[in-house]
Parts: structure tokens; sequence; C-alpha cells
């Protein structure tokens, strides 16, 4: 029963809102070359910070200032924005999801 709950759960989930439009904003990032390249460009920057410290090595100056002009330029990406946007909407969801679950179960 449980397991049945928790899949309608994921139906509601899925019919809300919220959630088509994080999925309309991610069709749309993958249709936008300059949008995939800048989040492509994030991620292996992502990669090497993420190595920089499992190496324990210092995150350079220029790492920084390379991640804050990726970061001004997605900014600037309005296709980025509203994914972005769409995003933290559905972590909302998810979170007041959450927060029933939590104090109902206390």
């Amino acid at each position: 029963m449980i397991k049945e709950k928790a899949a309608e759960l994921a139906a509601a989930i899925k019919e809300s809102e919220e959630y088509k439009g994080l999925q309309s904003a991610r069709a749309r990032v993958k249709l936008d070359p300059n949008a995939s390249d800048l989040l492509d460009r994030l991620q292996l920057l992502q990669e090497k910070i993420i190595g920089l410290q499992q190496q324990g090595q210092a995150i350079t100056q220029e790492v920084v200032e390379e991640l804050r002009t990726l970061e001004g330029q997605m900014q600037l990406n309005l296709t980025l924005r509203h994914m972005v946007e769409s995003q933290q909407k559905f972590e909302d969801l998810m979170d007041g999801v959450n927060q029933i679950l939590a104090e109902t179960l206390n």
C-alpha cells in the first residue's frame, strides 16, 4: 500500500505545473546551442574544481575568475534563467511535499 501511494504521489507530481515547467525548460535548453554550451562548460569547470579539491590543491584565482565569467554569461542567457526559475519552483514544490511528510511522521 505504501508503494502504491508513493506511485500515486509521483504521478501527481508529474502532472504538476512545476514539473511540466521544468521539463519544458530543460527541453528548451537542449534546443539552445548557446545555453547547452554554457552548461557543458559549467560541468567541466565543476569537475575541475572537484578534482582539485580531491587532490588537496587550492582553487586558483584563474579558476575562480573563469567561474565568475561563466556565471555572468549564464545569467545573461534567458533560456538558462528560465530553467533556473523553473527548477526553483519545482524544488519549492518538493520541499513542501517533504515538509508535509516530515510533519505527518512526527
